[in-house]
Protein backbone atom coordinates (compact mmCIF):
# COMPACT_ATOMS: atom_id res chain seq x y z
CA UNK A 1 0.00 0.00 0.00
CA UNK A 2 2.80 2.43 0.32
CA UNK A 3 4.08 2.40 -2.90
CA UNK A 4 0.92 3.71 -4.20
CA UNK A 5 0.59 6.47 -1.81
CA UNK A 6 3.50 9.12 -3.63
CA UNK A 7 1.68 8.61 -7.29
CA UNK A 8 -1.45 9.60 -5.41
CA UNK A 9 0.30 12.62 -3.59
CA UNK A 10 1.75 13.18 -7.26
CA UNK A 11 -1.84 13.36 -8.56
CA UNK A 12 -2.85 15.38 -5.80
CA UNK A 13 -0.01 17.91 -6.12
CA UNK A 14 -0.60 18.99 -9.35
CA UNK A 15 -4.07 18.99 -9.39
CA UNK A 16 -3.68 21.45 -6.86
CA UNK A 17 -1.03 23.53 -8.38
CA UNK A 18 -3.02 23.87 -12.19
CA UNK A 19 -4.50 27.39 -12.60
CA UNK A 20 -5.58 29.42 -15.30
CA UNK A 21 -4.45 32.57 -16.82
CA UNK A 22 -7.72 33.82 -15.30
CA UNK A 23 -7.04 33.35 -12.24
CA UNK A 24 -4.18 34.95 -12.34
CA UNK A 25 -5.54 37.91 -13.61
CA UNK A 26 -8.20 37.42 -11.26
CA UNK A 27 -6.03 38.03 -8.53
CA UNK A 28 -4.22 40.73 -10.24
CA UNK A 29 -7.67 42.98 -10.15
CA UNK A 30 -8.25 41.91 -6.88
CA UNK A 31 -4.46 43.95 -6.04
CA UNK A 32 -4.95 46.77 -7.95
CA UNK A 33 -8.46 47.16 -6.25
CA UNK A 34 -6.66 46.63 -2.67
CA UNK A 35 -4.33 49.48 -3.87
CA UNK A 36 -6.64 51.60 -4.47
CA UNK A 37 -9.21 51.47 -1.52
CA UNK A 38 -6.37 51.44 0.86
CA UNK A 39 -4.36 54.26 -1.20
CA UNK A 40 -1.11 53.27 -1.01
CA UNK A 41 1.70 54.79 -2.18
CA UNK A 42 2.95 53.47 -5.84
CA UNK A 43 6.22 52.63 -4.81
CA UNK A 44 5.01 51.44 -1.49
CA UNK A 45 2.82 49.05 -3.62
CA UNK A 46 5.79 48.05 -5.67
CA UNK A 47 8.08 47.38 -3.35
CA UNK A 48 5.62 45.58 -1.43
CA UNK A 49 4.81 43.23 -4.29
CA UNK A 50 8.74 42.14 -5.15
CA UNK A 51 8.86 41.79 -1.45
CA UNK A 52 5.98 39.31 -1.51
CA UNK A 53 7.07 37.24 -4.99
CA UNK A 54 10.72 36.94 -3.23
CA UNK A 55 9.16 35.42 0.02
CA UNK A 56 6.62 33.17 -2.12
CA UNK A 57 9.75 31.81 -4.17
CA UNK A 58 11.93 30.79 -1.01
CA UNK A 59 9.03 29.86 0.72
CA UNK A 60 7.19 27.62 -1.92
CA UNK A 61 11.25 26.76 -3.71
CA UNK A 62 9.95 27.63 -6.68
CA UNK A 63 13.18 27.52 -9.33
CA UNK A 64 14.56 30.61 -10.38
CA UNK A 65 14.24 29.28 -13.86
CA UNK A 66 10.51 29.11 -13.82
CA UNK A 67 10.15 32.19 -12.00
CA UNK A 68 12.00 33.84 -15.05
CA UNK A 69 9.82 31.81 -17.69
CA UNK A 70 6.63 33.44 -15.64
CA UNK A 71 8.36 36.78 -16.01
CA UNK A 72 8.95 36.57 -19.33
CA UNK A 73 5.65 35.32 -20.78
CA UNK A 74 3.83 37.65 -18.57
CA UNK A 75 6.29 40.73 -20.10
CA UNK A 76 5.16 39.19 -23.67
CA UNK A 77 1.60 39.03 -23.29
CA UNK A 78 1.63 42.48 -22.05
CA UNK A 79 3.43 43.51 -25.15
CA UNK A 80 1.00 42.07 -27.04
CA UNK A 81 -1.52 43.52 -25.59
CA UNK A 82 -0.06 46.82 -25.73
CA UNK A 83 0.52 46.81 -29.36
CA UNK A 84 -3.19 45.45 -29.71
CA UNK A 85 -4.71 48.41 -27.93
CA UNK A 86 -2.31 50.91 -30.16
CA UNK A 87 -3.84 49.00 -32.95
CA UNK A 88 -7.54 49.72 -32.04
CA UNK A 89 -6.84 53.41 -31.24
CA UNK A 90 -5.25 53.70 -34.63
CA UNK A 91 -8.20 52.22 -36.63
CA UNK A 92 -10.79 54.06 -34.52
CA UNK A 93 -9.38 57.28 -35.89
Amino acid sequence: MPRYMPQETERTEKKESYYTFEDAMNITDDFFKMQKEKQYHPGAFIHALLLTLELTQQNYNIPQQQLAEVKRSVRRYVQEMKKMMISEKQSKE
